[in-house]
This record gives structure tokens, sequence and C-alpha cells, in this order.
């Protein structure tokens, strides 16, 4: 008895056991479904979310196919301005070139018009100052006024003549026929020598002119004539533009292996920074022209370009003064 009683009560745990199973179950297929369904929900919420995506970026895409077309014409339309653009610089480039061959030309004319035009220049000049002198020594002496006549004759004859003469030898010079020679000159026998030229005007304009010693064995390979009116040009002006009881003072010193430079200092006002840019053009004599001082302005230019002929350099320092360089002879 006591066995069928076991048995019925296992029975009944096990009918109850598949009850709680089947009631569990049906709670999972529920909930289950209930999953499913929210899955569904969310491929659908996934799928519209693909479908904007996909729209805005073929939006995007077809912006920016317009963006690129537009580029593409804007793109199109400047390399034709571009085109354009380099035919008129072409153009102008050749109309440029043709005016520059032209005043080329026209100046190397003009150059070699007043070179030829030497001999024809300076044979009246001449014989008006000569014949100037003649009447200032000659019998019988002449009245006080015919003195102060015949005077300015002769300052504005000479002064016209230096005139004519550094106007010619810009144009020479220009026109590329002007002959230096490079032979080794000893810069303590040019120096003296121009010292000695300007010695009557640094005396009339009370200016003390000083030469500071340097090595008198010095040589530069240049052309003696030209060194001298480059040095007496430098210091006419340094005496002429300088204050009263004023000083000039000449340096000579190496300024590398194989250079020499020749200072010429002043005490007078200098330049100012504007004017030192326009130092070395023709005829402008800096503010000048009301002064008291004769002067063309042409003076430095001549200089310049017959330093450089001679391979040498010129400069100025607004507070110091002007200065040039040569080439030094080997060996001096």
């Amino acid at each position: 008895m006591s066995s069928v009683g076991e048995i019925d009560i296992t029975r009944g745990k096990s009918a109850g056991l598949d009850e709680a199973a089947a009631a569990l179950s049906g709670e999972q297929w529920f909930s289950a479904r209930e999953i499913a369904v929210q899955l569904r929900e969310k491929a659908a919420d996934l799928r519209e979310r693909e479908i904007q995506a996909a729209e805005e970026l073929q939006a995007a895409s077809d912006e920016y196919v317009l963006m690129l077309q537009q580029a593409n014409s804007r793109l199109v339309v400047a390399t034709l301005e571009a085109q354009q653009l380099a035919e008129r610089l072409e153009a102008a480039q050749v109309q440029l070139e043709s005016a520059k061959s032209l005043a080329e030309k026209s100046n190397l004319a003009k150059s070699e018009f007043l070179s030829s035009m030497s001999h024809e220049l300076r044979t009246p000049l001449n014989a008006i100052l000569g014949f100037a002198q003649l009447i200032e020594s000659g019998s019988p002496p002449l009245t006080p006024t015919q003195n102060a006549n015949i005077a300015q004759i002769l300052q504005a004859g000479w002064y016209l003549l230096s005139l004519v003469n550094k106007i010619l030898d810009l144009a020479v010079i220009e026109s590329g026929k002007l002959p230096v020679s490079r032979e080794p000159v000893l810069l303590i026998d040019v120096i003296r020598e121009c010292l000695a030229m300007v010695e009557s005007k640094a005396k009339k304009h009370n200016i003390h002119v000083t030469l500071i010693p340097f090595d008198n064995s010095w040589f530069v390979m240049a052309d003696p004539t030209r060194v001298k009116q480059v040095l007496i040009n430098l210091l006419t002006n340094a005496i002429k533009y300088n204050r009263e009881h004023g000083t000039v003072e000449v340096r000579c010193a190496a300024s590398s292996a194989e250079r020499m430079r020749i200072s010429v200092r002043d005490s007078g006002v200098g330049l100012s920074a504007e004017k030192l840019t326009h130092l070395f053009e023709p005829f402008n004599r800096l503010g000048q022209e009301a002064g008291t001082e004769e002067g063309t302005g042409i003076g430095l230019v001549v200089s310049k370009q017959l330093i450089e002929l001679m391979g040498g350099a010129i400069g100025v320092q607004s507070t110091v003064g002007f200065w040039i360089e040569l080439m030094r002879e080997l060996g001096s």
C-alpha cells in the first residue's frame, strides 16, 4: 500500500510540473511575440532611416554634381579669360619691346649726334674764350667796366665749356665709344695732383682740405685721366656744398683684398634719405638750383659711369660723404 501511495504522490507532482511548464511556455511565447513585434518595428524604423539617409545622400550627391558642373563652368570661363589675358599680355610685351627698341635707337642716335658735335661745339667756345683772354691782356689797359664785362664773359664761357664737356662725356659714355684704359696708377700721385687743382677753390671758400696719410706704394688698375676727373668732381662738390670754414678729409684704405677705397668726407649738412635715392639722376641738383653755386647735375652721373667702366664702384653716405672703389693692382 505504501508503494502505491508513493506512486500517486509522484504522479501528482509530475502533473503539477507539467502544468507549470505549460504555463511558463505560454508566457515565453507571449514574450517572444512581443520581442518579435518590437524587432519588426525597429527594423521598419531602421529601414525608414536608411531610406531617408539614402535620399539625403542622393540629394547631397546631386548638389555636389551641380557644384562640380558650376565649378567646371567657372573653370572654363577662367581658362578663356586667362587665354585672353595671356594674348593681351603677349601683345603688350611685343609693344613694350618695340617701344624699348625704339627708345634705345633714339637714345643711341642722340648720343652719337652729341658725340659727333664735339668739335663743332667746342671750337666756337674756345674761340670766344681765346679772344676774351686776348682783350683782357691787351693794350691799352681796359677800364674797370670793361674788365668787369670781360670777367663775366670768361666766367660764362668757362662754365659753358665745362657744361658742354660734361654733356659730351655723358653722350660718349652712353654711346659706348669712350675709350677707358686700365693701367697701374699710383694713388698718392693722383690724389695729390687733384688736391693741388682744387686748392684755390678751397681757399676761396675758406675750406680746409686734409689728406690722411696712407701707404704711398698703393696702386690701382684704372685710367689715370678718368680717376682725376672723378676725384676732382667729388672734391669740388665737397668744397662747394660745405659750410663756411668747413673741412674736407680725404682717406684711402683697402676695402678688401682686391679693392682700394678713396673716401671724400666733408662737414656739410649732408643729404636726406629721399635725396640720396635721386643722387645719380642726370640734371637733378637736389634742390640746389636756387643756390649761389653753379652746377648742372651731370658730374656725378658721369663719375658713376666712369668708375663702373673701370670695374669700380661709387657710393655715398649722407653724413659722411662720397667714396669710390677701384680694383687693386696685384702685388701692391
